[in-house]
């Protein structure tokens, strides 16, 4: 790397890397969004300074590997190669998906956990050309948080979107699953449920305080295990 030149961070996610905002009635409106002093990536990004640039690639409804009825667009896996290649070169890809994983694929198993994350690692290693100077960029899986039941008063319809405590039981595998994953495919792993809790209004979406722990968790382990500090 050049001198001066920006470590480049990619965060492929869904609504919680987005920034939304979960809402309390359901409506037909567009979901607000954090400021960039709350959503996790912009504090990351805040946290590690200038020399990184931390892209934030988030999307409500994403999937790992799955065409959401209708929203085939909303695909993590058919959106990847374009992304890596608009974003080249890139140094490390985080990623935390799986979420929606359990309510558009609603026959999923804990054994199918793993599929969606594994293709995506597959993916960026195919196109190792795509990271600093042809050397494949470094991968963090994030595990994706617990799924909740809402607040009585909240959007009580979400839990029984995700199979109720068949998705909340799914949801919580997600760190187990996921290190294994990571271990297995030289990846770097991080457990978002240690640092985060859905809100109120929904039980899936982060509130502002777990966006915030989660921007440092992430920042502190990127500059302490993946680019340590000088």
């Amino acid at each position: 790397m050049k001198q001066n030149e920006k470590i480049v961070i990619l965060c492929y996610g869904d609504s919680n890397t987005w920034g939304c905002i979960g809402k309390w009635e359901e409506n037909t409106e567009l979901s607000k969004r954090y400021g960039s002093d709350i959503r996790w990536p912009a504090v990351l990004q805040a946290d590690l300074g200038e020399m990184y640039h931390v892209i934030e690639e988030g999307l409500g409804g994403r999937t790992s590997i799955y065409d959401p009825p209708a929203e085939t667009w909303k695909n993590g896996e058919t959106y990847l190669t374009p992304c890596l290649h608009s974003h080249y070169p890139l140094d490390l890809i985080v990623f935390m998906l799986g979420t929606n994983d359990l309510q558009i694929k609603k026959d999923i198993t804990a054994e199918e956990l793993p599929n969606g994350i594994s293709r995506l690692v597959d993916i960026v290693r195919q196109y190792s050309e795509l990271g600093r100077n042809g050397e494949t960029p470094e991968i963090l899986i994030i595990a994706p948080p617990e799924i909740r039941p809402s607040a009585p008063e909240g959007r009580t319809a979400v839990y029984s979107k995700f199979r109720c405590d068949i998705g909340r039981e799914l949801s919580l595998l997600f760190p187990k699953v996921y290190e294994k994953v990571a271990t297995e495919k030289g990846c770097y792993f991080l457990n978002s449920q240690e640092y985060v809790q859905p809100g109120p209004a929904d039980g899936v979406h982060f509130d502002e305080d777990s966006h915030i722990r989660l921007g440092h968790a992430v920042a502190n382990f990127i500059s302490d295990r993946i680019f340590a500090r000088k």
